[in-house]
């Protein structure tokens, strides 16, 4: 690709005003809707981007604080502050970015983001079907549905000095349309694809548990299979951990390594997950559900349940289906 070809694949874009800025990231992305902070400071938007075939790389900022709702379906979003953070409220979950913490948004229900006061980030627009071909080849399921991966990625980890490197890259790339030129450019997004499809947890179809593509070690994989036997029994991790043959500790840092969630969340969702199946498809009440799952106080379980499904266990019983 010639230089003067690069120059064609960059774009920068600047405004003060609301407007402006909203009807531009909607033609760019996806629908967009963006209010201003409490304070109601001026804007200060600034967004450069980087064409990469079905893919791009981008540079945003708002200036002062803002919130987005917004929605997509035909990307994945890997986003990484390089100052200030993010918090995205989506169903029942609220996530945060920040120093050392970059988010992996999938294609789903619609989201609300605050963008902190002074946040710039780094954003690859990941095409859909690129990532859903990958993970069915890798997966060897040809019809599988989208993953839906564990939205926060650690920085500090292996594969997130990666994501670093990478977006460094990436970052010189649209600065410097020379770089933008060279070959080798093109491949930086599917090896990113195959760097986020081995090392992030994911979710398939209506699971609420999360997957990994590659196998996991062995202790954290014999603790999930207890936990899916013997999620109806009283378990304790102390002695989950004794009884699998590691400490205490190594479990919940396997855990939090490889599924980026502790062993009693992943017990947990186990759990919800069960009783829900016991109540859309044995007709059992939520009572019967939670004492079936292990769970005896009823205000914990419907509580839980919310959390986990943003409904309460009474709306999402045999007869409300």
């Amino acid at each position: 690709m010639s230089v003067e070809q690069a120059h064609q694949r960059i774009r920068q874009t600047n405004s003060t005003e609301f407007a402006d800025a909203e009807a531009h990231l909607s033609n760019s992305y996806c629908d967009h809707h963006l209010e201003p902070g409490p304070n109601r400071a001026a804007l200060d938007f600034r967004h450069a981007s980087l064409a990469l075939d079905r893919s791009g790389f981008n540079l945003l900022q708002y200036g002062e604080e803002v919130s987005i709702a917004s929605s997509f379906e035909n990307f994945y979003m890997l986003e990484m502050p390089i100052e200030g953070g993010v918090d995205i409220h989506f169903g029942a979950e609220t996530v945060q970015s920040g120093t050392g913490i970059a988010l992996l948004l999938s294609p789903g229900p619609r989201f609300v983001s605050r963008w902190r006061a002074g946040t710039r980030q780094m954003m690859l627009q990941i095409d859909r079907q690129a990532l859903e071909d990958r993970f069915a080849a890798l997966a060897r399921r040809p019809n599988a549905s989208h993953p839906i991966f564990n939205p926060v990625i650690d920085l500090n980890t292996e594969h997130g000095r990666y994501i670093r490197t990478a977006f460094s890259g990436l970052a010189e790339a649209l600065a410097d349309p020379e770089i933008a030129a060279q070959e080798d450019l093109e491949a930086v997004v599917p090896a990113l694809i195959d760097e986020l499809l081995q090392n992030i947890a994911y979710r398939q179809g209506s699971s609420i548990v999360p997957e990994r593509l590659h196998a996991t070690p062995r202790q954290v994989k014999l603790a999930i299979d207890l936990f899916k036997t013997r999620y109806g029994e009283r378990l304790m991790m102390p002695a989950v951990a004794r009884e699998i043959g590691i400490s205490e500790r190594a479990l919940y840092e396997g855990f939090q390594r490889y599924y980026q969630r502790s062993p009693y969340d992943i017990l947990t969702r186990i759990r919800m997950e069960n009783a829900r199946r016991l109540m859309r498809h044995a007709g059992l009440s939520a009572a019967e559900a939670a004492r079936n799952v292990g769970i005896r106080h009823l205000g914990r379980f419907s509580a839980t349940y919310r959390d986990v499904f943003g409904v309460l266990p009474s709306q999402d019983s045999a007869g409300t289906h």
